[in-house]
């Protein structure tokens, strides 16, 4: 009996020692890759970052980015926050740019049932549901209570612009009978440039929430093309946001592909880790305060994010895959501006 309880202890300690040894090597591992605070990149992202409160402000915004045809905000789905700065960008080039066409990561037919949702005098809560419950189909984590009130206050917005500047939806995914062998982010691209061909829509300007990865302007080490790497190649001016969160929850809903807990939040996906890593994150954090958006510049002449790969530079330990730059490529070449999220809170469920 006594043997068995020696080695009983002795399994126990072993494991124990085990688990002690992992996390130690995932604490260091994690504070390698990050890196402490660097002061160049700091120095100059000082001068060049604003805090956005109830509306987007134009500090940051110079000739050359009113230039671009497409502007793209990129998104790790399933945080609060998000979804407001989808509503204010879009407002915001509506009102200075005269942005009325929202490209979105939906089909068409879901995206002509939200047009009519937006014309529709009676403002039809019923289609809204519906529409929302068709896009948890494609994208689980966006399907929402806070998506559902964006459409509505997009509704509510568009009812007060003249007819010459209402929001149009144009839905450039993939339809799901859709059984071609084309790359989604291809057929994106294809979808895009067929609409504004079939719409006469050449001289205008377009926005778009997609998911992070859709919105990168270059592709990386994995050698894939991306819906906003397409359009740079076509020539078409971008301007990619990307959207990076500390001490936020994410929603992740009950679906098979993950082990979700009983509220659907989790804490523990941030770009500080432990199990999502971006790297030089913490300049971001440096310069930012508890419970705010900050949006960061980084392509003006003297930015030093033109000659490395900080920002975009990700380890995922668990979801999704790690992100490399391709080499010779730098920060710029893939996006222009960060959003750092802090304190937001998790998309909840439709009600």
């Amino acid at each position: 009996m006594k043997k068995f309880l020696k080695i009983i202890k002795f399994t126990f300690i072993t494991i124990l020692s085990i688990c002690l040894l992992f996390i130690l090597y995932l604490f260091i591992s994690n504070k390698l890759f990050l890196e402490s605070k660097n002061e160049n990149n700091v120095t100059y992202l000082t001068k060049n970052n604003t805090e956005i409160t109830n509306t987007i402000n134009d500090k940051l915004f110079d000739d050359d980015f009113y230039k671009s045809k497409v502007f793209l905000l990129g998104e790790i789905h399933g945080y609060a926050d998000n979804q407001k700065l989808d509503k204010e960008l879009l407002f915001f080039l509506n009102k200075k740019l005269g942005v009325k066409y929202y490209i979105a990561e939906m089909d068409s037919i879901t995206a002509k049932k939200l047009n009519h949702f937006l014309i529709d005098s009676s403002k039809n809560q019923q289609t809204l549901k519906e529409i929302i419950l068709a896009i948890k189909k494609r994208i689980p984590q966006q399907s929402s209570q806070e998506l559902f009130d964006k459409w509505n206050d997009i509704y509510d917005y568009n009812q007060k612009l003249t007819d010459s500047l209402k929001i149009t939806v144009i839905g450039i995914d993939k339809n799901f009978d859709d059984n071609s062998k084309v790359e989604r982010d291809s057929a994106m691209v294809i979808n895009f440039k067929n609409s504004i061909k079939e719409m006469k829509l050449e001289n205008e300007k377009f926005y778009g929430l997609f998911g992070y990865f859709h919105v990168l302007q270059n592709i990386t080490e994995n050698g894939k093309e991306t819906f906003a790497s397409e359009l740079k190649k076509s020539n078409i001016k971008t301007t990619s946001f990307v959207s990076y969160t500390i001490d936020s929850e994410i929603y992740l809903p009950k679906i098979s592909q993950f082990p979700t807990p009983e509220n659907e939040k989790v804490d523990w996906i941030n770009a500080d880790g432990p199990l999502q890593l971006v790297k030089g994150i913490n300049d971001l954090k440096e310069l930012s305060k508890p419970n705010s958006i900050t949006l960061f510049k980084l392509n003006l002449k003297n930015s030093p994010f033109l000659k490395s790969q900080h920002l975009v530079s990700i380890k995922s330990r668990v979801f999704g895959k790690n992100i490399v730059p391709q080499k010779g490529t730098f920060t710029t070449d893939y996006f222009q501006y960060v959003f750092l999220l802090r304190n937001s809170k998790a998309l909840t469920k439709l009600k």
